[in-house]
């Protein structure tokens, strides 16, 4: 599990690295943050689409559910816009599924 989160970090600072310049450090200890609260969930779905139990239609629906409800306390502290919160959701949730579909080969 710690590489596939590796992979997930890796591909959420791809993926703000463009769009949103200048507060790279903050969003990446978010995200981090945000892993570690879903790493039971996010452990279980993976086994779930590995095993076809859930396609993986279903595991981006469930990973976007997930981290809508998490709270993003550090950005906002940081006075970061909720425009900017919800682009560092859609790119941790695009992370997420872009890693497991690439670790399960799929």
């Amino acid at each position: 599990m710690d590489s596939f989160l590796d992979d997930v970090l890796a591909l959420l600072g791809q993926n703000i690295r463009d769009k949103i310049p200048g507060i790279k450090d903050a969003i990446l200890n978010s995200g981090k943050k945000a892993l570690r609260k879903t790493r039971n969930d996010l452990t279980r779905w993976n086994l779930m689409l590995a095993a076809g139990t859930i396609t993986a239609q279903e595991y981006e629906w469930l990973v976007g559910a997930r981290m809508a409800l998490i709270q993003v306390d550090s950005l906002k502290a940081s006075g970061i816009a909720l425009a900017r919160i919800d682009d560092f959701r859609i790119s941790l949730v695009q992370s997420i599924v872009g890693a497991a579909l690439a670790t399960m080969g799929l």
